[in-house]
């Protein structure tokens, strides 16, 4: 039986319907403005004719940045850091996510306390420097692999996983049976926990592939090591750098500059954009998992 609708509830659902689609052009439009800039000629994006659409269409902002060799080999460290950092990310905080769910662990609740303080205060970027500069970690890949090993919202979806998913009657039958701690961990809460791991994962990862501080931070000599999104803030910081030369051609190569910027962020965003709609379940399948941080 089909419910008649007063005019008050269609006014409503005009006025839902008026801020849903205000709301997603106010988010898509920068990134379409982004990816037409890149494809539109350099005096057209500085005239501001690229509002709507392609102006003068041409690919050379393509062109110049796949011709920087930095950005491919930006691109391969940032693999580098994706696949390395996340796997250790995982080895760090799943088993102290499982430690910390037991009761029977001592001081549980002061590592815990500990570990959540740092969500709000950090010891500070200078001493942060000086003790990474200590242990001779400055400019080496292990700065950015290590500066980053756990964050304590995964750490706290994982142990709440833990402490509300896993029953805890199945490692009391395993202890029965003679298992050990390490028997049990590996071969009934792990691949009980895929859902969990698969969501941290992912955080991880994306994480990963945006971070670009630990680099600009204690990686400032090597470019070698440099993720993309370090080479992207280096071009995105480009400006005209001979000061002799003519006018005209200054403001032709600051205007190409522009456009290869724009190039740039979309290389470097377009992975994600495109993995995003098929993983977006797992990024709410995460939020419920670490709703309960009891």
């Amino acid at each position: 039986m089909k419910v008649r609708e007063s005019i008050g509830d269609r006014l409503f659902m005009t006025l839902v319907y008026i801020v849903v689609f205000a709301c997603a052009f106010i988010c898509l439009y920068p990134l379409y403005l982004v990816l037409i800039n890149s494809f539109s000629d350099p005096n057209a994006v500085a005239n501001g004719e690229t509002f709507l659409w392609i102006a003068d269409f041409t690919i050379e902002g393509y062109k110049l940045a796949f011709e920087d060799n930095s950005i491919v080999r930006g691109y391969a460290n940032s693999l580098y850091y994706l696949v390395v950092g996340t796997l250790l990310n995982l080895l760090l905080t799943i088993p102290a996510a499982y430690a910390l769910s037991k009761k029977r662990l001592m001081g549980r609740r002061v590592f815990m306390t500990a570990m959540v303080i740092t969500m709000y205060f950090s010891g500070g970027t200078v001493p942060t420097y000086l003790v990474i500069k200590d242990l001779g970690l400055l400019d080496t890949w292990a700065v950015v692999l290590l500066s980053a090993g756990i964050n304590t919202s995964n750490l706290i979806i994982a142990r709440t996983f833990f402490q509300n998913s896993v029953p805890q009657e199945l490692e009391e039958a395993a202890q029965i049976d003679g298992a050990s701690t390490m028997q049990i961990f590996m071969r009934i809460i792990l691949p009980l926990s895929k859902a969990m791991i698969g969501v941290i994962t992912l955080y991880y990862a994306v994480g990963r592939w945006n971070a670009y501080t630990s680099s600009l931070y204690y990686q400032p000599m090597n470019s070698d090591m440099w993720p993309l999104q370090m080479v992207l803030r280096r071009i995105l910081l480009l400006t005209k750098q001979n000061a002799g030369m003519d006018p005209e051609m200054a403001e032709y190569y600051a205007q190409l500059a522009n456009q290869m910027k724009y190039a740039v962020v979309v290389i470097a965003s377009a992975p994600l954009l495109i993995i995003y709609p098929f993983i977006q379940k797992y990024f709410d399948k995460g939020i419920m998992m670490g709703s309960v941080k009891g």
